[in-house]
């Protein structure tokens, strides 16, 4: 009888783990997250645009493009490499392995990224179902050097075996989020309280307020954990997938 893995829950905690591995690395990625996320406002500012809670998402997600195409995937590369030392992936040269492929697993990731975006608008399941089956298609493309449709294979056939308990802790991650994203505002709220709730803070605002850029520091601190967290469960998923299915 085989063994049971350990609940993927762990994850958290071993993504705290990998986060520390490399101390300044680590604080660098933070400091470049609240900078980058503090652009945003900036980019704003340049273009004219007024208060608007529709508007900020965009110019948020532009700011924080470098990171989170470039940056984390660095990471989580380096990481990847010191911990498993895999042919596809190995220690001595991942840096140059990972100059090769990241470019390719951002298009992948945007593409189901918009895939997924089109599949919410469509009653919400379909970009569910798009998510939860081909969702680390690009992590695997990424550290295993897959082309697009087997990364995209290998993640239908994981989750497909093994969705209940990933899915389990990829919510527990989104919940993490979730409740610093209601601390965080419920503290500006107090800080804050002449805000008008349907236009949000102003840009210029956002970028001379020190609450923003302490928020947006530890933003970028949970980011770096759960992205490491993301490394581990994918590791744990991987490791499910190299044993034989029984019957």
């Amino acid at each position: 009888m085989r063994t049971p893995p350990p609940s993927h829950l762990g994850a958290l905690r071993e993504g705290l783990t990998l986060a520390r591995l490399h101390p300044l690395l680590a604080f660098g990625l933070v400091l470049l997250a609240m900078v980058l996320t503090q652009l945003g406002p900036a980019l704003e500012l340049a273009a004219g645009a007024g208060p608007s809670l529709l508007v900020q998402p965009i110019f948020a997600f532009a700011g924080l493009l470098p990171l989170e195409m470039y940056f984390i995937p660095r990471l989580q590369a380096q990481l990847d490499a010191e911990l498993r030392d895999t042919p596809v992936n190995p220690t001595a040269t991942w840096h140059a392995v990972f100059e090769a492929r990241w470019l390719k697993a951002f298009l992948l990731r945007l593409g189901l990224s918009m895939a997924i975006g089109l599949g919410l608008l469509c009653f919400l399941i379909p970009g569910v179902l798009i998510l939860t089956l081909f969702g680390w298609a690009p992590m695997r493309m990424l550290l295993r050097g897959d082309s697009a449709l087997a990364s995209l294979r290998w993640s239908q056939v994981a989750m497909t075996r093994h969705w209940p308990r990933i899915v389990q802790a990829v919510l527990a991650m989104l919940l993490v989020a979730l409740l610093y994203q209601i601390a965080a505002g419920w503290a500006l709220d107090r800080l804050l309280p002449s805000l008008n709730p349907d236009l949000g803070p102003s840009a210029l605002l956002r970028l001379k307020h020190p609450a923003f850029w302490i928020f947006n520091l530890l933003g970028g601190a949970m980011n770096l954990w759960l992205s490491c967290s993301l490394l581990a469960l994918y590791h744990r998923l991987e490791a499910l997938v190299a044993v034989p299915v029984a019957g």
